[in-house]
C-alpha cells in the first residue's frame, strides 16, 4: 500500500523550501528594483508556507519516516508536480502580462523541466526579478535532474538507469561514502560552472544579469533567454562559442566530470558513454564544416562557424535556445534532439547509453543469426547486458512512442494545425528540446497535452506508466 501522508509531508517540506527560493527575486527586486515587483513575490511566499505548513502539519507523525520504493515512483512525480504548481503563482500573480494559470503553469513547467519554451511573446517587458525567476526554475530543475538520474532512477530501475548504479558501486572508485554528499558535491560543481560561465559572458561584452541568466540557461541545458532575438541579440561569435561550451559541459553525465576531478581524466575518457557523446559531438560539429571548405571550397566566416557549433550542439544536448533557423524540415537536428546527451546530465532525449546498448544487441543477434552456435553475449562497459536492462530500454522506447502517439491524436482533435507541425511541437517538448513559436496561441487543452508531456519526458516516461496503472494502487 502507498504512504500517502510520507508523500504529503514531504511534499510539504518541498513546498515550504520553494518559499525560502522565492526570497530570491524579491531580494533582488528590493536591492536593485525599488521593490516593483513585492505584490508579485511576497503573497507567492506567504502562499507557499501557509500550503506547505498546513501539508507537514497535518501529516507529521511521531514515527520515524519510511518511504517504500513504491512510494518513491509517487513521490517523484507529485513532488515535480506541486513544485510547476507553486512555481507559476508568480507568473499568474504579475498583472503587466496578464496570464491564464494553464499559461502560467506552461511558463512554470517549462523552465523546470528546461525545455525553454515560453508562453511570453515579448520576454524584454517582463521586470528583471521576474525573468530571474524563470532562470531560476532552470536551476532548480537542472540540479532537481542530476539528482534524479544519478540517485533516484537506478534504485527504481528505470529505463536501464540501473546500469549506473551497477557501475558506481565499486569501492575502490567511490565517491562519496554518503549520497548526500554527492549531491552537495554536485550543487556546488553546478554553481561553480554557471558561475565560470557567466564570467565569460561577462568579459564577452553581456550585462551582468543577462551573464547571470545565460549562464544558467547554458549549463541548465534549457533554453529560457532575456531577449526575444535568444543569444542572435548580441551578434557576438565569441559569446556563441562560449555558449556552446557551456551546453557541451551541461550535456556531460555529472557524476563522470566529479569521478574525473577526484580520480583521473583516464577513467572518464574509459566511460563509453563519454566516448561516444565525444565522438558525436565532434562529428556532427567538425565535419560540415570540413565538406563546406573542402567540396564547395569555400571561405567560412567565424561567425557562420560559430552559429553552427552552437545550434549543432544546442540541438544535441536539447537545449533548443531560440534557433532562427529551426523548422518542422530540418530534420537533422531533431534526430540529434532524439538521440539527447548523457545520463545523469541536464539534457532530455532518448539518451546516448541506450542507443549503445540497443545498438550491441543488434549487433549481437546479427552474430547469432550467423554463427547460431555463438556462445558470446552484448556487453556494455565490458559487462554482460542482461535481459532485464534490454527489457528497461526497450520499455522505455516504446513507452515515449505510446506518449508521441496519444499526444499528437490529442492535439489533432483540439486544434487546427498541420501534422508535420503538431509532431515537431510533441516532439520538442516531450524530448525537452524547446524549439517551436507561438505557444501562447495553442488553446488550454493543447497546454495541459504539452505540460503532460514536458512532465512525462523529463521524468524518462515510464513512473508516469506505473502511477497509472492498476497494479500500482493494489496492495
Amino acid at each position: 500500500m502507498v504512504n500517502i501522508r510520507s508523500v504529503i509531508y514531504i511534499n510539504g517540506i518541498v513546498v515550504c523550501c520553494l518559499a525560502g527560493v522565492l526570497a530570491i527575486p524579491l531580494m533582488y527586486d528590493c536591492i536593485f528594483n525599488n521593490s516593483k515587483c513585492f505584490g508579485i513575490f511576497a503573497p507567492s511566499i506567504i502562499a507557499n508556507i501557509f500550503l506547505g505548513g498546513l501539508m507537514v502539519l497535518s501529516c507529521r507523525t511521531s514515527s520515524k519516516l519510511f518511504v517504500t520504493s513504491k512510494d518513491t515512483f509517487l513521490l517523484v512525480i507529485t513532488v515535480w508536480i506541486s513544485t510547476a504548481i507553486i512555481c507559476s503563482f508568480p507568473f499568474y500573480v504579475y498583472s503587466g502580462v496578464k496570464l491564464r494559470f494553464i499559461s502560467a503553469l506552461f511558463e512554470s513547467v517549462s523552465g523546470i523541466t528546461t525545455t525553454g519554451v515560453t508562453v511570453y511573446q515579448d520576454v524584454e517587458v517582463l521586470p528583471m526579478a521576474l525573468n530571474l525567476w524563470r532562470f531560476i526554475l532552470h536551476f532548480i530543475g537542472g540540479v532537481g535532474i542530476i539528482a534524479i538520474g544519478i540517485i533516484i532512477l537506478p534504485v527504481m530501475r528505470i529505463g536501464g538507469m540501473q546500469l549506473f548504479q551497477t557501475e558506481n558501486s565499486d569501492k575502490s572508485q567511490k565517491i562519496f561514502p554518503r549520497a548526500t554528499q554527492t549531491i552537495k558535491f554536485f550543487i556546488g560543481l553546478y554553481i561553480l560552472l554557471i558561475c565560470v560561465f557567466a564570467f565569460c559572458l561577462k568579459m564577452s561584452g553581456m550585462r551582468t544579469f543577462d551573464s547571470i541568466c545565460h549562464g544558467i540557461s547554458a549549463i541548465s541545458t534549457g533554453g529560457f533567454s532575456t531577449k526575444n532575438l535568444g543569444i542572435e541579440f548580441f551578434k557576438s561569435a565569441r559569446i556563441k562559442f562560449i555558449m556552446s561550451f557551456g551546453m557541451f559541459i551541461g550535456g556531460i553525465t555529472f557524476l563522470e566530470i566529479i569521478k574525473c576531478l577526484k580520480f583521473r581524466v583516464r577513467s572518464f575518457l574509459a566511460n563509453q558513454q563519454i566516448v561516444g557523446y565525444l565522438k558525436l559531438v565532434s562529428f556532427m560539429v567538425f565535419v560540415p564544416i570540413f565538406t563546406t571548405l573542402v567540396t564547395n571550397g569555400e571561405q567560412i566566416t567565424l561567425e557562420a562557424i560559430a552559429t553552427h557549433v552552437h545550434a549543432t550542439i544546442s540541438a544535441i544536448t536539447t537545449t533548443g535556445l531560440n534557433f532562427s533557423d529551426y523548422n518542422p524540415s530540418n530534420m537533422l537536428m531533431l534526430l540529434l534532439a532524439i538521440v539527447g546527451g548523457c545520463s545523469g546530465s541536464t539534457t532530455g532525449g532518448i539518451k546516448i547509453f541506450r542507443i549503445q546498448i540497443l545498438f550491441a544487441v543488434l549487433k549481437h543477434h546479427i552474430c547469432k543469426l550467423v554463427r547460431p552456435f555463438d556462445i558470446s553475449f552484448p556487453k556494455y562497459q565490458g559487462k554482460k547486458i542482461d535481459d532485464m536492462l534490454t527489457k528497461s530500454v526497450i520499455s522505455f522506447i516504446i513507452s515515449l512512442i505510446i506518449v508521441f502517439v496519444i499526444s499528437c491524436v490529442f492535439l489533432e482533435i483540439f486544434t487546427d494545425m498541420s501534422s508535420s507541425e503538431i509532431s515537431y511541437r510533441v516532439f520538442s517538448c516531450l524530448l525537452n528540446l524547446g524549439c517551436g513559436e507561438k505557444f501562447e496561441l495553442l488553446s488550454a487543452i493543447s497546454k495541459i497535452v504539452l505540460i503532460c508531456d514536458m512532465i512525462a519526458g523529463r521524468l524518462e516516461i515510464i513512473p508516469a506508466f506505473i502511477i497509472f496503472s492498476k497494479i500500482f494502487w493494489k496492495e
